[in-house]
């Protein structure tokens, strides 16, 4: 077997990163134990693992952290009442104005509820910044 032959061949595998790409270096922060559970925490809530939060943290300044399950339920809710909306504007040519207005004006007031709701409690919360 020559030598030379075995230079010629190319290895298997994945090709290494460049070293702009590659995440090689790591830093070492202590934190109390308060402040470890509160990460944990806030990585858990955003269903990230600790070091995937605290790198973004500190890369993006933000984590975002997903809609909560009571305003989940509360967009589906809205959701419905816009398909009632539009299935009223379906309806609207075989009943009479008066009966369609009243159906229309319950159904907004209804919409606007949970609009107001969410405005309150989603809308300025939905991204907390560290």
């Amino acid at each position: 077997m020559n030598p030379d032959n075995s230079d010629n061949k190319k290895k298997g595998g994945r090709p290494k990163k460049s070293s702009i790409t590659r995440k090689s270096k790591t830093i070492g922060v202590c934190f109390s134990e308060p402040e470890l559970y509160e990460i944990r925490h806030k990585a858990k809530r955003a269903n990230l693992p600790i070091s995937i939060y605290c790198h973004d943290a500190i890369m993006n300044g933000e984590i975002k952290e997903p809609i909560k399950k009571e305003n989940m339920e509360i967009l589906k809710k809205l959701s419905n009442m816009g398909n009632n909306l539009n299935q009223l504007v379906k309806n609207a040519r075989f009943m009479g104005t008066k009966n369609l207005e009243n159906q229309a004006q319950n159904l907004f007031e209804n919409i606007m509820v949970i609009i107001n709701n969410l405005s309150d409690d989603w809308k300025n919360s939905k991204r907390k910044k560290l």
